[in-house]
């Protein structure tokens, strides 16, 4: 998960980028219709910046969070957001993101920038030194296939075996009984699969490393490895020691999604890198895992997963 900046003595005049992120942003057509799109955005001192990928330098909008106020968790359509507004009341901009956890991060983030000064538009060096920090240094294009396509369907089949189909079917299982939300669960298993499938096909075509996602297996393995733990003491520690160690499991969740993330950012549209923000803001949260964890509803499908991801731990990749 992408932290704060804190600032060293030798910094003190340097105003750096505190938070950086994909959000679906609200659209509104001609038609009034309202659809929402990923942008990048970030915050640098007490300003907000949105651009269409993480690669432009010339920003979508912007504003200056003194001067606005925001307001969380606001039903938009179908989904929970927060909203940017200025002191008139002028909606500025209207984001979603994939989890609770994520969206009142941000919205902290929000408050915290009020209390500093605004800053201009970033240069075109500061937003390329982020990004060497947050979005790696791998270069190409974006793989077009997807898994529904003819090639997409082939690739599955070299990539998706036994062990990850089970995994996957408890999980979504998992999320549409949590949810009450068929949709909510479909999204998921897609947002997955087509991650995988773009990976593959940027290995396939030379443009990435395998080894390279190994960085991401560390804090994964991690998270199974603690999450199986979990599961097999459950009913012998209080809540509070199970909740304790759920958000170090979320921490790794997350270390893994920014190490995809970076690696990824290079190739794929900011549409593409949202599934993989959405993907990890449905099972990376604490507060989900302890609701799976401690409802008798989920037992069976978490044993399922428990299974598979003892199984994952089991293989150790050089």
């Amino acid at each position: 998960m992408i932290e704060e900046d804190t600032t060293s003595e030798e910094e003190q005049q340097q105003i750096k980028i505190s938070r950086v992120g994909y959000i679906e942003m609200k659209k509104v057509k001609k038609s009034k219709k309202i659809s929402f799109q990923a942008v990048h955005c970030l915050l640098i001192g007490g300003s907000f910046y949105w651009y269409k990928d993480a690669k432009s330098t010339e920003p979508l909008g912007g504003c200056a969070l003194r001067e606005s106020t925001i307001e969380n968790n606001v039903k938009v359509g179908n989904k929970d957001c927060f909203i940017l507004k200025k002191d008139d009341d002028t909606e500025i901009f209207t984001g979603n993101l994939t989890s609770e956890t994520n969206r009142d991060a941000w919205v902290q983030a929000f408050n915290d920038a009020k209390n500093k000064d605004p800053h201009e538009q970033p240069t075109r060096d500061e937003i390329k030194g982020k990004q060497k920090g947050i979005m790696g240094r791998a270069t190409g294009k974006i793989a077009s296939a997807t898994s529904t396509s003819v090639i997409g369907k082939k690739v599955m089949k070299a990539i998706i075996n036994e062990e990850t189909t089970t995994l996957l079917n408890a999980l979504k299982n998992i999320v549409r009984v949590e949810s009450d939300n068929p949709k909510k669960a479909d999204e998921l298993e897609k947002n997955i699969i087509k991650i995988a499938v773009k990976s593959y096909l940027l290995i396939d075509k030379g443009k990435l490393d395998p080894d390279e996602f190994l960085k991401a297996d560390k804090p994964l393995r991690e998270a199974f490895e603690l999450l199986v733990r979990c599961y097999n003491g459950r009913n012998r520690v209080s809540s509070d020691v199970l909740y304790e160690a759920l958000v170090k499991i979320e921490g790794s969740l997350r270390e893994a999604e920014e190490i995809l993330t970076n690696l990824l950012a290079p190739h794929l549209t900011a549409k593409n890198l949202f599934r993989i923000s959405s993907a990890f803001g449905v099972f990376a949260d604490s507060k989900f895992l302890l609701r799976v964890f401690q409802d008798t509803p989920f037992d069976e499908e978490l044993e399922k997963l428990i299974d598979a991801m003892e199984y994952y731990t089991q293989f150790h990749y050089t």
